[in-house]
């Protein structure tokens, strides 16, 4: 057991959430469970009087009751973990994001970071243009690239970090194609996502709408998707749609974003819809038995539905019982920021919705 942020390797009666932040990790190991069934129907009373049967006592214990207290489970630990999801967040500081638009997108983006502390997604940031230019330079190497645990690196840089001139979209979009601009997020071999932020259109190149479709496309071939949030935009959104439309997800128009409050919410619908809350198990010893595991968001018992039809719980995917999923009220709610701990037990008798 840990709580958000934080890193064990006890595995002690219980679970021990082996994680750096990004790379989560659930270490189930077997505690000692109430299970055991005691038959004192045979004792020999303490007091001196004789049972009127003749038969022996189950247990063997010898702490004065004459029963088993309690059974040990069958000691043995799992690891547990998910794929990460790598996400860059390519963020607009041109002049028009000055003053408080900007210091409402670098709170939104700590808002982000905080919020999904506990599930696949590991965070990169860009910029466009340049963090030391005024033009519409993008040649600069990424600021950040996504991967584990890069939160206060991400927001040290926010916080020193002042708007400029331009808005550069075309080109800044354009480095990602080179896998060596940002090699973390380019060798993922699992999701990975582009997530730009901006309040308004290209104005540095010549691109038209058909160059930015070619250039999403393009994109989305090589793994990466592409969202689009539209904060408190000052012209013509069509580009931003055009890109929306083309990033191969469910977001296919803009996301618009007017205030704290929108842009908050549009960061965590976007989390929401692609952190990954299917976890993979090594496969546990012959002995091991999938009836007897249980999950906990912090005190409260997750149950097991296993065709997740009341949409919470979890459930086993395969027949090897090597991959669990949390359904997806669950699955919101690990994403929601309000889950402190995640604990498993293994050993008694998993807890039927």
């Amino acid at each position: 057991m840990i709580s958000r942020g934080q890193s064990s390797a006890n595995a002690s009666g219980g679970l021990c959430v082996l994680k750096s932040l990004r790379a989560l990790a659930i270490a189930v190991s077997v505690g000692t469970c109430g299970c055991g069934v005691e038959d004192d129907s045979a004792d020999n009373d303490p007091d001196g009087s004789s049972d009127t049967d003749t038969g022996t006592d189950v247990d063997s214990d010898t702490d004065g009751d004459a029963g088993s207290d309690t059974e040990v489970c069958d000691e043995q630990s799992i690891q547990l973990w998910n794929d990460p999801v790598r996400v860059m967040i390519l963020i607009d500081h041109s002049a028009t994001m000055s003053g408080s638009k900007w210091d409402v997108a670098r709170n939104a983006i700590y808002n982000l970071m905080e919020t999904f502390a506990v599930t696949s997604l590991e965070f990169g940031l860009d910029v466009l243009p340049d963090a030391s230019s005024y033009d519409c330079e993008v040649s600069a190497p990424v600021v950040i690239d996504s991967g584990p645990d890069t939160e206060t690196d991400i927001s040290d840089v926010l916080a020193a970090m002042i708007t400029t001139s331009s808005t550069p979209i075309y080109d800044a979009m354009s480095t990602f194609i080179d896998p060596d601009y940002a090699p973390g997020l380019a060798a993922n071999l699992y999701d990975k996502y582009l997530v730009l932020v901006t309040d308004g259109m290209d104005s540095c190149s010549s691109a038209v709408i058909g160059d930015f479709v070619s250039l999403t496309s393009l994109l989305v071939g090589m793994g990466i998707k592409v969202i689009v949030i539209g904060f408190a935009i000052d012209s013509d959104p069509a580009q931003l749609d055009a890109i929306a439309a083309n990033g191969g997800t469910d977001f296919t128009t803009y996301i618009e974003a007017s205030d704290e409050t929108s842009l908050n919410a549009a960061f965590t619908a976007i989390g929401s819809s692609i952190v990954n809350c299917v976890f993979e198990i090594d496969a546990p010893d012959a002995s091991a038995d999938p009836d007897l595991v249980n999950f906990y968001f912090d005190e409260d018992l997750i149950p097991m539905d296993d065709d997740c039809s009341s949409g919470s719980g979890w459930r086993w995917l395969d027949a090897d019982h090597t991959q669990v999923e949390f359904c997806p009220d669950t699955c919101a709610l690990l994403s929601s920021g309000e889950v402190e701990e995640i604990r498993a037990t293994f050993g008694c008798a998993t807890v039927i919705e």
